[in-house]
C-alpha cells in the first residue's frame, strides 16, 4: 500500500498564484540517497520568484521540463531511512541544508536528496526552527567571502533580510569593520549581529555617508545608483542581489562583466560549492560565529500566507515554516 505525506503543493504559477495543502506519495530514497523527514523550511525570495515567474524557472532551471511544484530550498530534519548503497548518514540523524533545486524541495513532510549533496549534520544544540539558514548565508558567502578581508570597510545594506544577516555576520567573520544599514524597527537586532557600525537608513546620518567604503552589499536590491555611487570608494566594489530599482544596475553589470573589472556584480555562488558551503556555516555556527534571526514562523497550513508576508519585500531574517 502506497504510503503518502502532506505536501504544499503550486497548482498555479505566475502573479496569480495558488497553492494548496495535499497528500501526495511519500518519496522513496534510491541509490545513494537519503530520506529526510523535514521538521523546518523557508519561504524565501528565491520561492516567491519560483512561484511568480514560471517562465524563467522552465527554461533556466528545468531545463524545458516542467518546474517542480513542491517549492522550499531551505530544510533541517531528521534522516528516516537512506537509500542502497549510502554510508554517511544514518537514520535518526539531524540534518539541514539545502535541497536540490531541481527536484521537489522541502515544503512537505519528506524529501528525498543524494547524500553528497549539500546536506551536513546539524550544529550541536541548535533547534530545527533556527538551522534552515543556508540559502540566504549561500549568496551572501559568494560575495562577502571575496571582497572582506582584515580592515576592509564594507556597508551592507539591508542588513535585516536573510541575505543581509548572514552578510554582517560573515563579513565580521572575515575581518571587515561593518556598517549596517537597515530600517529604525531593526536597529536593536543589527547591533545583536556585531555590526560596528549601525545606521538608520532612514536619517541624515545616512545621507552624509561619503565615499569611504571598500565593499557595498545592497542585500535587498534597492538601493539607487545616485544612493550607492556615493558610498564606493573608486577602488571599491558594489553588489547587489536584485538588478536595482526598475532594473538600474543592469548597464553597470553589464559594462562590469564587459570590461572584466568586477567593479559591480550579482553575487552568484560558484557551481557546485554548496556542500562545502554547507559545512562551513556548520562550523560558524557551532564557533557562535552565525547566528538565525526567526522573523516569523507559520504552520504548513498557513503557508500561502507566508509566502504573502515575504512578497512585501518586508521580511526579517527567516521566514520559517513548522512542518
Amino acid at each position: 500500500m502506497m504510503t503518502m505525506m502532506r505536501a504544499a503543493i503550486v497548482t498555479r504559477f505566475g502573479s496569480r498564484w495558488s497553492m494548496e495543502i495535499r497528500q501526495i506519495p511519500k518519496p522513496v530514497p534510491a541509490t545513494g540517497e537519503v530520506l529526510v523527514r523535514v521538521r523546518a523550511t523557508t519561504v524565501s525570495r528565491t520561492d516567491c520568484g519560483e512561484i511568480l515567474h514560471p517562465m524563467f524557472e522552465r527554461l533556466v532551471i528545468a531545463r524545458g521540463g516542467t518546474p517542480r511544484t513542491v517549492l522550499g530550498m531551505d530544510f533541517a530534519g531528521e534522516v528516516e531511512a537512506i537509500g542502497t548503497g549510502a554510508s554517511a548518514f544514518k537514520p535518526g540523524d539531524h540534518v539541514f541544508g539545502l535541497c536540490p533545486r531541481g527536484a521537489n524541495g522541502a515544503q512537505a513532510e519528506y524529501f528525498c536528496m543524494p547524500e553528497t549533496g549539500s546536506i551536513a549534520i546539524m550544529p550541536a544544540a541548535t533547534p530545527f526552527d533556527e538551522a534552515p539558514v543556508c540559502e540566504g548565508a549561500y549568496y551572501a558567502h559568494a560575495s562577502v567571502s571575496k571582497f572582506c578581508k582584515p580592515g576592509c570597510k564594507a556597508l551592507i545594506y539591508g542588513a535585516s533580510g536573510a541575505i543581509g544577516v548572514a552578510a554582517a555576520q560573515l563579513a565580521k567573520y572575515f575581518g571587515a569593520d561593518v556598517t549596517a544599514v537597515v530600517a529604525t524597527r531593526h536597529l536593536e537586532m543589527a547591533e545583536f549581529l556585531g555590526a560596528d557600525r549601525v545606521i538608520d537608513y532612514t536619517t541624515p546620518e545616512f545621507r552624509k555617508l561619503g565615499r569611504s567604503f571598500d565593499f557595498v552589499l545592497d542585500a535587498v536590491g534597492k538601493m539607487t545608483f545616485f544612493q550607492w555611487r556615493r558610498l564606493v570608494r573608486p577602488d571599491g566594489f558594489f553588489a547587489v542581489t536584485d538588478l536595482g530599482p526598475w532594473g538600474q544596475d543592469t548597464p553597470f553589470l553589464l559594462w562590469s562583466a564587459i570590461t572584466g573589472s568586477g567593479k559591480v556584480s550579482v553575487p552568484l555562488p560558484p557551481r557546485g560549492s554548496a556542500p562545502r558551503f554547507v559545512n562551513f556555516l556548520k562550523e560558524r555556527m557551532e564557533a557562535g560565529q552565525f547566528r538565525a534571526i526567526v522573523g516569523r514562523k507559520y504552520p504548513l497550513d498557513a503557508i500561502a500566507a507566508a509566502y504573502r508576508y515575504v512578497q512585501t519585500g518586508q521580511k526579517t531574517g527567516i521566514v520559517v515554516i513548522d512542518i
